[in-house]
């Protein structure tokens, strides 16, 4: 074992695991969000996060296997913070699915004004996920899957129970709002002084509205 091995073990053991992780994904979301997972060198991540090579590879396996682990934590992440717009939105209430459904619109424009930096880094790895090959596809295809899934769930729940109409197939709406939330992403990320977030959002949120059985629109 080498002196800098050494040292890194004992930073190991006084930062406990937990931190360890956090603050090499941190460092990873940082240079991915500013040069792209291609250009991302494990000796950046090293010299960002503190942390010497082996306990990266201890940890993550190589490049590929950080990407994926952030992708995990990317979508870790959103899903705390989806559940706190959900809270805030309803109270102590029940959510209904139209309310799950406005949370949404809640996090994501919250999110893409903010541009937090994993926010940054998750967009940057889907981008890369659409070349040929990319060690990440498989898990942000999972990602996204999932993703899909839970608005289709929420958009069923509410055709069975009544309070959403006009929806004949769940899961085309859910890949039809995800294509929208996540193209007003991107837009937002290349060019943000080109994009008009609070007329997208008024706009989404009216086309929402207009899913709620009681829903009386204007001409």
């Amino acid at each position: 074992m080498t002196r800098v091995d050494r040292a890194a073990e004992g930073r190991i053991q006084d930062d406990g695991e937990g931190i360890v992780e956090a603050r090499i994904l941190d460092a990873a979301a940082h240079l991915i969000a500013e040069e792209g997972f291609g250009r991302l060198k494990v000796g950046s991540v090293c010299a960002r996060s503190g942390y010497a090579r082996s306990v990266i590879f201890q940890h993550f396996g190589d490049k590929d296997g950080l990407g994926q682990r952030l992708v995990e934590h990317a979508v870790e992440e959103f899903t705390d913070a989806y559940s706190e717009a959900v809270a805030a939105r309803t109270g102590s209430a029940n959510a209904t699915p139209m309310d799950m459904l406005r949370a949404l619109l809640d996090i994501i424009f919250e999110l893409i004004r903010t541009m937090p930096t994993l926010n940054q880094a998750f967009l940057a790895l889907w981008g890369d996920a659409a070349a040929e090959y990319s060690g990440l596809r498989g898990a942000l295809t999972e990602a996204d899957r999932r993703f899909r899934f839970a608005i289709a769930q929420t958009v069923a729940s509410g055709v069975a129970d009544g309070s959403i109409t006009g929806v004949h197939d769940p899961d085309s709406y859910a890949s039809a709002l995800l294509a929208q939330l996540r193209g007003i992403s991107m837009q937002a990320l290349i060019d943000p002084d080109g994009v008009d977030l609070r007329g997208l959002r008024a706009e989404l949120e009216r086309s929402v509205d207009r899913l709620s059985a009681g829903f009386r629109g204007s001409l």
